[in-house]
């Protein structure tokens, strides 16, 4: 579904593996989706990704603090409204009220590449410079 190339890269190889483990987790929701999985299969799966996310974005933030990265609080509202954003996915699944779908698949790659393309970007040229 996504694949990762050398235009992810914020140039940190531990946030880039975990970038990498996304694009994984997100990977094998996708393949859940497209193999006919369970509710409760897709709901582990979108489960994981979201307790990954929220993993990965807690060391991002660490990181940025630890640079004195000046847009941290800014890079923190996105990966709260995203996380929101996810687990009102994940509950609505398990309530019944949402069909875990590609439309959903595809809002959260399409949030994830551009998060790491402009902003993640944004701290590893902070760092360059």
């Amino acid at each position: 579904m996504i694949e990762w190339t050398t235009e992810f890269s914020v140039e940190n190889p531990k946030i880039d593996d975990e970038h990498k483990e996304l694009f994984k987790l997100l990977d094998d929701f996708y393949q859940g989706l497209q193999n006919g999985s369970s509710k409760e299969e897709l709901g582990n799966l979108i489960k994981g990704l979201l307790d990954y996310a929220n993993f990965h974005f807690s060391n991002e933030e660490d990181y940025m603090k630890s640079i004195g990265f000046p847009n941290l609080e800014k890079h923190k509202k996105e990966h709260k409204e995203f996380i929101g954003k996810a687990t009102d996915f994940y509950d609505k699944h398990t309530s019944g009220k949402l069909i875990l779908s590609l439309e959903v698949t595809n809002f959260i790659k399409k949030w994830i590449t551009n998060h790491i393309k402009s902003e993640d970007k944004q701290y590893a040229a902070y760092v360059a410079s």
